[in-house]
């Protein structure tokens, strides 16, 4: 079947024929099937779909299919030419960028624990023992027997026991009084004696993620009460981290990210600085000797004006 139609315009001109046209193909038992039904605006076309050819395919490719790829190869393509320009133009001026190492938070390095635990004396008593009475009167009493001495010793006392007395020896020079422990400072010494045990631990037991959790929050604590302490008595603040060994590394304003482009980027202006400068070094050199030369042929130059204005007469 086919079916055509006409438009007419107003210069007389008529326009190309719309044909519809369908395949069909005989089968064996004699029925026809109908293969496709295609819109033509062309007699070009319509040999085209006479031949059996879909218009909608370009060798073998429709447009979603082009899409479907062009999705994935476009990006790659993107991808490939930036690093393949700008790795060729860092390797001509010679940069070589490596990431800094991670360190982690509990780090004493980035804690600012620069101090460690003290080492104590094992054969001084517990605290509960020596807290009325000083050590040395303790260990002078002839009614106590040596081996009750060595029991009640640290030597055999647990962990935490060594802590508590390493904590009263620190605190002993950080009080402002006797009674004294509330104060920013007592409640700064007895964290930073927490959280040093806390790294020693967290050493040797990389895989204790509660005790990791829990030397971090310390931290932060610490340094919110220094943070504190500097703005309300900066003397103070100083003499606290002379006597605990600290160093205090206030949070930055703003976090700025370590990344391969903006630490290339640095590089560079390093680099081209450096070099501008060696260049205006060596050609400041240069017409220093230069400079020299001119003063030699500036005075042959006067001293022949000179001769010459005397044979001239114009000087007398």
């Amino acid at each position: 079947m086919q079916a055509s139609t006409n438009a007419g315009s107003q210069d007389g001109e008529t326009a190309s024929s719309t044909v519809a046209k369908s395949h069909c193909k005989n089968n064996k038992s004699g029925s026809s099937t109908v293969v496709q039904v295609t819109a033509v605006g062309d007699t070009d076309d319509l040999a085209l779909v006479s031949q059996g050819k879909n218009l909608n395919v370009m060798y073998g490719a429709s447009p979603s299919t082009i899409d479907k790829y062009s999705r994935v190869i476009f990006p790659v393509c993107f991808t490939c030419f930036h690093l393949m320009y700008w790795t060729r133009t860092y390797k001509e001026i010679n940069i070589e960028w490596v990431p800094p190492p991670k360190v982690s938070c509990l780090d004493p390095s980035k804690s600012g624990d620069r101090g460690a635990m003290p080492k104590l004396d094992l054969s001084r008593p517990q605290f509960k023992f020596s807290r009325n009475k000083s050590e040395a009167q303790f260990r002078d009493r002839e009614d106590i027997s040596s081996d009750v001495k060595k029991v009640i010793s640290l030597e055999f006392a647990p962990l935490r026991k060594q802590v508590q007395v390493i904590k009263h020896d620190v605190l002993g020079n950080i009080q402002r009084h006797t009674f004294d422990c509330a104060s920013l400072e007592a409640a700064i010494a007895c964290l930073t004696i927490k959280i040093r045990n806390q790294q020693r631990h967290t050493k040797t037991c990389k895989r204790d993620i509660m005790s990791r959790v829990i030397c971090k929050e310390n931290i932060d604590r610490r340094n919110s009460l220094l943070k504190h302490l500097r703005k309300v008595d900066y003397k103070r603040f100083e003499w606290l981290l002379e006597k605990l060994d600290l160093v205090y590394h206030p949070h930055p304003d703003f976090i700025v990210p370590v990344t391969r482009k903006g630490s290339i980027m640095k590089l560079t202006t390093i680099y081209c600085d450096r070099m501008r400068n060696e260049r205006l070094e060596a050609y400041k050199k240069e017409l220093e000797q230069e400079k020299v030369k001119f003063a030699k042929e500036k005075a042959e130059l006067e001293k022949w004006i000179e001769e010459e204005e005397t044979q001239l007469g114009l000087r007398n």
